[in-house]
């Protein structure tokens, strides 16, 4: 429990006028978990709005209802504000003590690569040392416990909860995936960050942002949270650089392959017995690292990881040795071989660069024909499902298009959408049905080709109708492939 004036006091914040002095036992946001003497916000919703359920909270035992819309008379103290959702992060992290302050939080936005790179940098802090945290797409884990994520960076309630535990459990450094939708819906607006990692921004979430200029300025939020001694680490290969460069609330530094003027150098890329070996060199360093990780995107991840590490006074040693380990992340680039004689690869790409990057990393170790499997998802951005379809047929010798998550879409709208940007003469197929698009791309497969199941990756489940399906990549093919007699090992190489 908590007075209400202290709460407001310990975030900073002035004290409503008109509320009376109360005792806290908890904030939600969600009407169904108020308990007595709880505080309620009403927070706006993009299909319903938490206002709605204020009446059920004050049943619950709400003690003071937050909105900022106006609500219907209640029997208890209702306050208009703005802001809602920031003055709720700011409440939050009071309430939980304010567990990141007293952390280093390394935070990494980006349209692809934040999984990898997340990933990457666990594991070079925990070679340096450092009992670790880990927030991302994939999971939430820290020593003792790992929670299936359910949305790449939590809700304010539940990241802050989450830290809580993570500072009770020893963590001293967080690794977060900060996500756009996180950054607007003022998710992290209470933390402030030891570095911020860009990666790369190429089109997804216009179906949450109107243009490409608002999805940018969303990840440039992310810089504006830097401590005064922080560190921006920017892919300079990627334009949109400039744009966090600007709003750098501290000291930015540039990691490019391609621009001399960088303050790191990446260059030049070996590729050798299943590894990638590059050189980072700059600002009075010179050391060379490398990954099992294929691809030049996976390069850039990797180097910046290391920039990153470079920059929080990480021994090169132990960055080198942190990298090296990573053979894995689940759903990117996750190969499967077998006695077959062809190659598998899951990944999540589910944005046309991403399906670039995918395809043009797989055909530098395919000697046979490259197969593409992939949908687009429903309820999201409509443009870019042509441009996928493009991307396949000029990446990928056949190609089969089928469904992902068609949420509340019907899936075959999805799929006349991206045969849209097929030209004619490409070698596709129409196969709706996921499982049976694999199995046919299985069997098509001979010796010395790979096929590429793209846009799920790590997920576990078909999302149809608003019903979420058990359905796994990995889960489908091998199931498939011991049906067809192989004998199944991971390919550490992809």
């Amino acid at each position: 429990m908590i007075s209400l004036d202290q709460l407001f006091l310990k975030a900073g914040l002035p004290l409503p006028e008109g509320l009376p002095a109360l005792q806290i036992s908890e904030i939600a946001a969600d009407s169904r978990k108020v308990t007595a003497g709880g505080l309620f916000f009403a927070l706006p919703g993009f299909k319903v709005d938490g206002s709605r359920f204020a009446s059920d909270a004050v049943r619950r035992g709400a003690a003071v209802i937050f909105s900022e819309n106006p609500l219907p008379d209640l029997d208890v103290p209702v306050v208009r504000i703005k802001n809602i959702r920031r003055i709720l992060a700011l409440l939050a992290a009071a309430y939980y003590g304010d567990p990141a302050s007293r952390m280093q939080v390394v935070g990494i936005t980006g349209t692809n690569g934040k999984t990898t790179t997340s990933h990457m940098l666990e594991a070079v802090f925990q070679k340096a040392g450092r009992r670790t945290g880990l927030v991302g797409t994939v999971h939430y884990r820290w020593p003792g416990n790992r929670v299936e994520a359910d949305r790449t960076t939590p809700d304010i309630l539940e990241l802050q909860e989450m830290l809580c535990a993570m500072e009770k459990a020893g963590v001293n450094l967080v690794v977060m995936e900060v996500s756009s939708h996180a950054l607007v819906l003022d998710r992290v607006a209470a933390l402030r960050f030891q570095a911020a990692v860009f990666t790369n921004l190429t089109r997804d979430h216009l179906d949450f942002h109107k243009d490409m200029e608002e999805y940018a300025a969303a990840k440039a939020v992310l810089f504006t949270l830097l401590k005064k001694d922080g560190i921006g680490v920017l892919n300079a290969d990627d334009p949109a650089h400039r744009i966090m460069q600007a709003a750098c609330a501290s000291r930015c530094v540039t990691v490019g392959s391609r621009d001399a003027g960088s303050d790191y150098r990446v260059g030049p890329v070996e590729m050798t017995g299943g590894n990638t070996r590059f050189r980072v060199e700059g600002r009075g360093v010179k050391e060379f690292f490398q990954t099992p990780l294929w691809g030049h995107f996976n390069v850039m991840n990797a180097a910046c990881a290391a920039v990153t590490g470079l920059e929080l006074g990480v021994d090169p040693e132990l960055i080198r040795k942190g990298l090296a380990g990573v053979k894995r992340v689940p759903g990117r680039m996750e190969g499967i071989r077998s006695n077959l004689g062809f190659r598998v690869v899951v990944d999540y790409a589910h944005s046309p660069d991403a399906l670039e990057n995918v395809l043009g990393a797989s055909r530098g170790f395919t000697a046979g024909r490259l197969i593409a499997v992939f949908g687009c998802g429903g309820d999201r951005d409509r443009g870019k499902r042509p441009q996928m379809g493009r991307v396949a047929a000029q990446h990928a010798d056949r190609v089969f298009v089928t469904s992902d998550n068609p949420r509340t879409e019907d899936p075959d709208a999805i799929i006349r959408d991206i045969v849209e940007g097929i030209p004619a003469g490409t070698d596709y197929r129409v196969v709706a049905d996921r499982a049976s698009a694999i199995r046919l791309a299985l069997v098509e497969a001979r010796s010395g080709d790979t096929v590429v199941l793209a846009g799920k990756g790590h997920e576990t489940y078909q999302e149809i109708q608003g019903v979420k399906h058990p359905f796994d990549d990995r889960e489908v093919a091998e199931r498939i492939m011991k049906e067809m007699g192989a004998e199944l090992h991971a390919d550490d190489a992809a």
